[in-house]
């Protein structure tokens, strides 16, 4: 661990940011570690070492983490991005009905990974396997006990605030990212307020889904009632961060406030629609809060895309959303 700690400090070093003791103490947590942790897993974990870390910060350290080389991500299938250790290359077989995750080493089909990538003209890389598939004790598992009874408002609300998260997480790696690269004054103050609104915005979510959790020892085991739109939520901000630096770099100042307005509609319009179809009272203002906060960022961006336009005394993109 000591010479993991030594690397990511140097990597900090890099991006000119300091080691300070919240992040020491996250990387501790998270070097010393088993399995694969979300965000929210490795936050509940650094809790009990310091409760003063903010569930941004550990957000943001498993961020650098990654980039650092130092963690690797792994998609279960069921939207949460997980990290673990970068420390060897293996694969894994996870269970999409409990994710208990078998990890596994195999030269042959580390081998076959390259053939293919250089038959096809791929730079050969060796990426990690993910096999979804079904544990032996849940295909044996009796069937699930019944939900019909239980408060079922709770249950959405709770929903409703992992889709906010999810959402919250999206816009703040956008604007993470955008901000890391982009030059134009007026983009990096509107990018640098919509980071610090979406980090604030974050905290509320995750304190409120704690509360919840904690007010209803039963919740972690209700199974998930509402059921959305993955893939539109996926496509509301740009995510890949390769996406994003390209988008900010190659386009004018205006054209990205604009992609920024367009992605802040969308999740307005996702939000609205989940209000007017969610019929439990508490999940509805929880759609209904982010739509209006979503409604707010538009008129953010859409005042700064306007000085940019006056001062090129140019013409308003087509199509405008707002």
């Amino acid at each position: 661990m000591h010479n993991e700690m030594d690397t990511f400090e140097q990597f900090l070093r890099t991006r000119r940011l300091k080691h300070s003791k919240p992040r020491h103490a996250i990387v501790e947590v998270f070097l010393a570690s088993q399995g694969h942790l979300s965000a929210h897993d490795l936050y509940e974990q650094v809790k009990h070492k310091n409760p003063r870390v903010g569930f941004a910060t550990v957000y943001r350290t498993l961020k650098l983490l990654a980039e650092g080389g130092l963690a690797r991500t792994m998609d279960y299938g069921d939207g949460t991005v997980r990290y673990e250790p970068d420390r060897f290359q293996h694969h894994h077989v996870i269970c999409t009905s409990c994710n208990r995750t078998v990890e596994f080493l195999s030269p042959e089909l580390d081998a076959l990974l390259r053939h293919v990538q250089h038959d096809n003209h791929f730079t050969p890389k060796t990426p990690a396997v993910r096999i979804l598939s079904v544990c032996a004790d849940c295909q044996q598992a009796t069937p699930s006990q019944s939900w019909h009874g239980r408060d079922f408002d709770t249950i959405v609300s709770r929903d409703a605030l992992q889709v906010a998260i999810a959402n919250e997480q999206r816009g703040m790696r956008f604007y993470s990212q955008g901000l890391e690269v982009a030059e134009d004054e007026t983009t990096r103050a509107v990018f640098g307020r919509l980071l610090g609104e979406e980090e604030g915005h974050l905290e509320t979510l995750q304190q409120e889904y704690e509360r919840l959790r904690q007010a209803h020892a039963w919740l972690d085991d209700a199974p998930p009632l509402l059921h959305f739109d993955r893939e539109r939520l996926e496509g509301i901000f740009p995510n890949s961060p390769q996406h994003i630096v390209q988008i900010v770099q190659s386009a004018s100042p205006a054209a990205v406030l604009y992609m920024a307005m367009s992605a802040e509609w969308r999740s307005y319009e996702f939000f609205r629609d989940y209000a007017d179809k969610v019929s439990y009272p508490k999940g509805r203002r929880i759609f209904r809060q982010f739509a209006d906060e979503e409604r707010q960022h538009i008129t953010l961006i859409r005042h700064a895309f306007d000085v940019l336009q006056d001062r090129t005394h140019g013409k308003p993109a087509a199509g405008d959303p707002a």
